[in-house]
């Protein structure tokens, strides 16, 4: 039996306690969340005993593994709980909304060699594997990235302070994804605006950005975020990737499928996969195993999307194009 502890029983822990369900052999021993009505909900859903406090719970339970689901800006607090009590984690993206807090914690983790994940699901999904497969030895010229969405239904995202915004808490995936097909990015350049929703006491993120990045190997990308339009509009407009090579476009729509149109054909490849249900299982046997191999998404990588996605922040503050070493 794998036990596993989640903190954070909100919107994330909840899809994940969903998911870890449906693995045989896994038991939620612990769930903790600063609001009890939280903790104990997911609780008694789930079987587990509920926690206000996560070092009690890792004391208590001594769980084989821990998801940790919390709101970003608490997650170097958790990681460096997991840390200390040397269970194996798996971390919700973004890693952390403060770039030398990322650092500092990332020296720990990676130095410690505790097993452990960071949550970018779009890597384990079979497309994505299709996706590198269809970009081996193409002229990539432009990737553009998309994200159309509105203001976030949960507080804490809406709070630009606690989350990162939109580009570090939800375009993130993309970012990650565009890294992992691509390679690394070497500057950005962002603008953005603000204040279209000053009835929204809550919220302080961008209504829109656009942002360019340059990669190390010469290609060009541009991320455009919006949260100014409604939750239908990904009806229309769902988050997509264009991966525009020599005469021929690579299109991804986030978790679904790939198209490929050239000028004699268009192939399309669907997917029915679940990118939360594929990571909490790769992760979940490397817990039972002690074998890292399935997992696509370590600190030190997450660190780097963190890098790119903060600076694009940055460039929106300063109208600067912000170098990353």
């Amino acid at each position: 039996m794998t036990r596993i502890a989640i903190i954070g029983a909100g919107r994330m822990g909840k899809a994940h306690a969903h998911r870890l369900g449906k693995i045989e052999g896994v038991r939620i021993v612990g769930v903790c969340d600063i609001v009890p009505e939280s903790a104990d909900a997911l609780a008694e859903a789930t079987g587990a005993r509920p926690y206000a406090d996560c070092g009690e719970m890792l004391e208590r339970e001594r769980p084989d593994a821990v998801w940790i689901c919390s709101p970003a800006n608490r997650h170097s607090e958790h990681v460096r709980l997991a840390l200390r009590y040397k269970v194996p984690f798996l971390l919700e993206k973004p890693v952390a909304v403060d770039l030398n807090e990322a650092r500092a914690v990332r020296d720990e983790v990676m130095g410690s060699g505790l097993l452990h994940s960071v949550g970018y699901m779009s890597r384990y999904l079979e497309i994505v594997g299709k996706l590198r497969e269809l970009l081996e030895g193409e002229a990539l010229a432009m990737v553009h990235i998309r994200v159309f969405w509105t203001i976030p239904v949960v507080d804490s995202i809406k709070s630009k302070e606690a989350a990162g915004g939109q580009v570090v808490d939800q375009a993130t995936h993309l970012v990650d994804l565009a890294r992992y097909l691509v390679g690394e990015v070497e500057a950005v350049y962002s603008r953005r605006i603000r204040g279209l929703f000053p009835e929204e006491p809550l919220y302080t993120g961008d209504d829109a950005s656009a942002t360019v990045f340059t990669f190390r190997n010469g290609v060009v990308g541009n991320l455009i975020c919006t949260y100014a339009l409604f939750p239908e509009i990904t009806r229309e407009y769902p988050f997509q990737m264009f991966l525009i090579c020599k005469r021929k476009l690579i299109e991804y729509t986030a978790g679904a499928k790939v198209r490929v149109l050239t000028p004699r054909c268009l192939e399309e490849f669907p997917s029915f996969q679940d990118g939360f249900e594929l990571e909490d299982r790769a992760f979940v046997e490397a817990v039972r195993t002690g074998d890292p191999s399935r997992i696509r998404s370590d600190y030190g990588d997450a660190f780097r999307t963190l890098e790119v996605t903060l600076a694009a922040n940055r460039s929106m503050e300063t109208g600067e194009v912000v170098e990353i070493l």
